[in-house]
């Protein structure tokens, strides 16, 4: 026992027990965190961007005038466009196809066919093309620009050999498809010939959509109207995405309902339809009946994953070839919103 009032002598660790780890008193310093990799930077860039700047109406002149020191913020409008661009523009994991559907003719099935392939080809820097699958003679082509040839879909087919070999080359498609200038996408079209013998078949439309997924990231199809036909099935079958087009008509939209069950029964997998299609609900008439528009809208909502409304557009409604510069900005916008729509529903994240 220690005497009074004296501190007891301090113990001293041996200093082979010190080295030997078993020290009773150690040094527990914080973890130090690793030095900024590259991704950390990148991710850290993204968090400080600046908001978008105004581009539309008195939002963009304002922020233009004062040269960016007033910058108003961007309308929710301009933010719809902005994103609807992104969904647009984003990429895919491989070449994607979308069908365009309804078994009635005049459903708006080649109209759509054009301008989402206007709309993605513009918007996307080209990787587009859109074919007439009709099983004999439809009006794709018809609606397009004209090529310095009349090739169509059977002389592609006639030489096809052509591009079995390494040496094949994009380039040479252009003696069979028709570029489409400006709107950044090419068309293949169905036999126009005046012959009533022959046909697209199933094999045949097998084919034509495997040589153009390997040069063409986006391959739009204009099915026709015949839904037995062997080739209509092997499109639909194919379809990474289906797109169901009717215009705010009973007629339309009853056809495009009676597809849908029969889809869904004979051909699809069960819940296809709603994870892998997009409705379009058309206006054929500058007037016409909102309430069922209304109930359309609902109806196809249901069905499939998504229905976008598409105005009425004198541009589009005569049948003969389209041109683009003279349709007016709020159909652009309504399309742009409408391949959004596609593009989300094609998107990884969905097919995760």
């Amino acid at each position: 026992m220690a005497p009074s009032g004296r501190r007891p002598a301090e113990e001293v660790t041996p200093a082979a027990e010190r080295d030997s780890g078993t020290a009773t008193t150690q040094n527990h310093e914080p973890p130090q965190e690793p030095p900024p990799s590259h991704a950390d930077f990148t991710a850290s860039l993204r968090q400080h961007t600046r908001p978008a700047a105004p581009q539309w109406g008195w939002r963009g002149r304002i922020h233009r005038w004062t040269g960016g020191r007033v910058s108003p913020r961007v309308s929710a409008a301009e933010q719809g466009w902005n994103a609807a661009l992104r969904a647009v523009q984003m990429t895919f994991g491989g070449p994607r196809t979308i069908v365009f559907v309804n078994p009635k003719g005049g459903a708006f099935k080649t109209t759509a066919t054009l301008m989402a392939g206007r709309t993605f080809g513009v918007h996307r820097g080209g990787g587009v093309v859109a074919i007439d699958n009709s099983e004999a003679r439809g009006t794709l082509g018809e609606r397009a620009l004209p090529a310095g040839h009349a090739n169509t879909a059977r002389e592609l087919l006639d030489h096809l050999d052509l591009f079995e070999g390494p040496a094949a080359r994009l380039g040479d498609l252009g003696m069979f498809t028709r570029g489409q200038g400006p709107a950044h996408f090419d068309v293949l079209a169905s036999d126009e010939r005046p012959e009533i013998t022959g046909q697209l078949d199933a094999e045949s439309f097998d084919r034509l959509h495997e040589l153009f997924r390997r040069y063409y990231r986006l391959v739009l199809v204009d099915s026709g109207n015949n839904l037995r036909a062997p080739n209509w099935l092997a499109a639909a079958r194919h379809a990474d995405l289906l797109v169901i087009t009717t215009t705010v008509r009973e007629d339309t939209a009853s056809s495009a309902l009676w597809m849908a069950d029969a889809l869904e029964r004979h051909v699809l997998e069960a819940g296809a339809l709603k994870r892998r299609s997009v409705a379009l609900v058309c206006s054929p008439a500058p007037t016409i009946d909102l309430g069922l528009r209304r109930f359309l809208m609902e109806t196809f909502a249901e069905r499939c994953g998504v229905a976008m409304p598409i105005p009425f557009e004198p541009g589009l409604v005569g049948g003969g070839q389209i041109d683009y510069t003279r349709l007016s900005a709020v159909t652009h916008t309504a399309w742009l919103h409408a391949c959004a729509a596609m593009a989300t529903t094609l998107s990884p994240a969905r097919e995760s």
